[in-house]
């Protein structure tokens, strides 16, 4: 059973405060309603369908959500979060995990290895991804869009997101929800992955590529679109986000990370 105070969230639509109707029911003011998972006891903050997005962009997301579920399932060690790897060590080490932490889209395995191999012992982790997932997580779990965080004004001291905001159509809402949850004195961590238009592509793609739909209005099967350094800084500016550190980690003459630490 995960155990999260109710104190620490609000309505992912409305952010309003929450009422326990009962032990599985929380209700905001509008009369929204998010349930208690019956089987393995976390909350379930997924709107039924995001205000933020019109119809192309809300089937886009989901089209968007299916390809990585059938690339999880399919090859889930490509994943940047799922075993061992250099790029997740280093973003682990680049995050300084302490006091509260909450990781904005956790990935479906129980812990993501940026923390499994990084955690500090004295923080306390809090996960949000939309899909179920594995269970029981190695941290505190809810399900929800990072869009739609369903938590209250600065709470967390550390928030990260390893390159799930690339999985975004608005991303800019996505970095200004992860800052409103984040103490002013705390910070937020994005992991970046960028590739140049120039990057050629594979030789041959396994069959189950072939045939992922790319959803109406996006750039390919996982993204709606690519962003390159330039995008995330414009970002910044314009939420009034101060860049305290960034890393730049190239993977080849093509791709490169790019770490984040933002206030």
């Amino acid at each position: 059973m995960y155990n999260i105070p109710l104190q620490f969230f609000v309505s992912p639509i409305t952010k309003q405060e929450l009422t326990l109707k009962d032990d599985s029911t929380l209700i905001d003011k509008s009369g929204n309603i998010f349930k208690r998972n019956k089987e393995h006891g976390f909350w379930n903050f997924l709107p039924k369908r995001s205000p933020i997005y019109n119809d192309e962009q809300w089937n886009a997301f989901k089209k968007l959500i299916e390809n990585f579920v059938i690339s999880y399932n399919q090859h889930p060690e490509v994943n940047v979060s799922y075993d061992v790897r250099q790029d997740a060590f280093d973003f682990g080490d680049f995050c300084k995990y302490k006091g509260v932490v909450l990781d904005i889209g956790s990935g479906p395995h129980k812990v993501p290895s940026y923390i499994k191999y990084k955690r500090n012992p004295d923080a306390q982790y809090f996960g949000l991804d939309i899909l179920e997932g594995e269970h029981p997580r190695e941290y505190n779990f809810v399900q929800g869009m990072g869009e739609h965080l369903p938590f209250k004004d600065n709470l967390f001291d550390v928030t990260i997101s390893g390159t799930s905001l690339l999985h975004y159509v608005d991303i800019k809402v996505g970095i200004a929800e992860a800052l409103r949850v984040t103490k002013s004195e705390g910070y937020l961590c994005i992991w970046l992955g960028t590739k140049s238009k120039d990057t050629p592509k594979p030789k041959e793609s396994p069959e189950w590529y072939k045939k992922l739909e790319v959803p109406e209005g996006a750039e390919n099967p996982f993204h709606y679109k690519r962003y390159a350094e330039s995008d995330f800084e414009s970002i910044f500016a314009e939420l009034k986000a101060r860049v305290l550190d960034k890393e730049v980690h190239p993977v080849d003459e093509w791709r490169k990370n790019v770490f984040y630490r933002v206030r």
